[in-house]
């Protein structure tokens, strides 16, 4: 996109280049964010879970990084678990428009970062809380990239519903 400008100070004009850009929100642990296409939103993983669910005809998404399975498991906000971040990211995408017929989700993470003797196997374990979670709320799982012994980035877009995977060393998928 070329915007020219006219100074009338001086009659010279300028040329200003922009460009068509999303904004990229990046979240934590425990956090969870819900945004409007064409913003999007990323995470680093390891052993903890994303969790991006979004309405895709309604242009709204959201993504919480999940760290342990169960809120009996622990304290701290209610993001840090899979039982509680699941529920809170549903109600704020239902608050920003989403119609809850049409919300989908993809997760990626869950990685075995650490002996599964010293955690219990504490990536397998959030996932298999946060699908327990998303079947209890009948949200179909589109897509999943968990498991292994690296970590991940991931990358949500509302506006497609694209999820970018990127494992540390290797080539972004998307799922």
């Amino acid at each position: 996109m070329s915007i020219t400008t006219s100074f009338p100070q001086t009659g010279g004009k300028a040329k200003i280049e922009t460009a068509e850009r999303s904004r990229i929100h990046s979240i934590g642990i425990a956090e969870i964010l819900v945004v409007r296409a064409p913003e999007q939103i990323r995470t680093v993983l390891g052993s903890c879970i994303g969790v991006a669910m979004y309405d895709q005809a309604a242009g709204v998404g959201g993504l919480s990084h999940v760290i342990l399975p169960a809120s009996n498991e622990g304290s701290g906000d209610p993001g840090k678990f899979a039982d509680t971040a699941v529920d809170l990211l549903l109600n704020r995408l239902l608050a920003e428009g989403a119609d809850a017929k049409r919300i989908v989700a993809k997760i990626a993470g869950g990685a075995n970062m650490f002996s599964a003797q010293e955690t219990g196997g504490l990536g397998k374990r959030n996932a298999d809380a946060v699908q327990a979670r998303l079947t209890h709320h009948s949200i179909s799982l589109m897509a999943s990239a968990v498991g292994g012994t690296k970590g991940r980035k991931m990358r949500l877009d509302p506006a497609t519903g694209n999820v970018f995977v990127e494992i540390i060393g290797q080539a972004p998928k998307i799922i």
